[in-house]
């Protein structure tokens, strides 16, 4: 085993998960064995603590880090460390002028997440959407978000998911400028914005200092913007096949992508330095 690893954190979309938004089973082998050997695996994702698959939470990390580093809970537990949302005028004032594009909007709250019913584009992304039923989940809030924080909701991040690939990009260079936000995306068709200081890679470094962990003995495994900080941070970044050009330039070394087990091979190296890929 690589002694010098301690902590590996992993993106779940399209680097733990598959295409299919499923484990594999030698993914979760090899999570198990890093876990066994005395490894902390730190699943590091933009999803909400809710949306995160049981599998992932039965893989007994030490931490888990939501809403692309906005939320830290503690496991087992589930005991939320650290939350950062919005002030109030600051969201309210960013989603009206979201509401100014046409796109679907998306915003999390405490472990809720709602869709904005009042944005353009709202009924065009429902009804596209719902075309593909094995990536709408239609168990999420429908409703006036505008509403829910005048009731004092404290939002944690907004998501524009857009249609248009070019409506995406007027809004990517509005608020790629500000300095008291951060702006990524998770997929070639959103942006995902939240207060500036929020990123899996400050996350990280959080919970590397809670475990005594130095950031030189990290590995971090991911494919999108969101990732790029904490693969950069850590002491061995690793990029997905089907990341990103940017993505890959910004990691130590590139894996094959998630439908190939890349994930996995990056874990087994550790644990077997010099092996193979298979």
């Amino acid at each position: 085993m690589n002694s010098n690893i301690k902590l590996i954190a992993f993106d779940l979309d399209g680097t733990v998960l598959n295409s299919k938004k499923n484990i594999t089973p030698r993914t979760l082998e090899a999570i198990h064995k890093a876990l066994s050997g005395g490894i902390h695996i730190i699943p590091a994702t933009g999803r909400q603590l809710f949306d995160i698959p049981q599998q992932i939470k039965d893989c007994a990390p030490s931490f888990i880090i939501a809403n692309n580093g906005a939320q830290i809970y503690s496991m087992p537990g589930e005991n939320l460390d650290r939350s950062t949302c919005y002030e109030k005028n600051t969201v309210l004032a960013l989603l009206r002028d979201f509401r100014s594009f046409r796109g679907m909007i998306f915003g999390a709250y405490d472990t809720v997440g709602a869709f904005d019913n009042k944005g353009r584009g709202f009924e065009e992304g429902i009804t596209n959407r719902k075309r593909n039923s094995a990536t709408w989940k239609i168990n999420y809030q429908l409703t006036d978000i505008e509403a829910l924080i005048l009731e004092g909701k404290r939002f944690i991040k907004l998501v524009m998911i857009f249609e248009d690939p070019a409506e995406r990009q007027r809004a990517f260079d509005r608020f790629l400028p500000r300095a008291d936000l951060y702006v990524t995306y998770f997929a070639e068709d959103n942006i995902e914005i939240m207060p500036a200081g929020i990123s899996k890679g400050k996350a990280l470094e959080f919970v590397a200092e809670k475990l005594n962990i130095d950031m030189k003995n990290v590995m971090a495994i991911g494919d999108s913007d969101n990732d790029k900080e904490m693969i950069q941070k850590a002491g061995l970044g690793i990029a997905m096949g089907n990341a990103a050009e940017g993505i890959k330039a910004a990691a130590d070394e590139v894996v094959p992508d998630c439908d190939r087990d890349g994930a996995a091979l990056a874990i087994e190296k550790v644990l077997s330095p010099g092996q193979t890929p298979r």
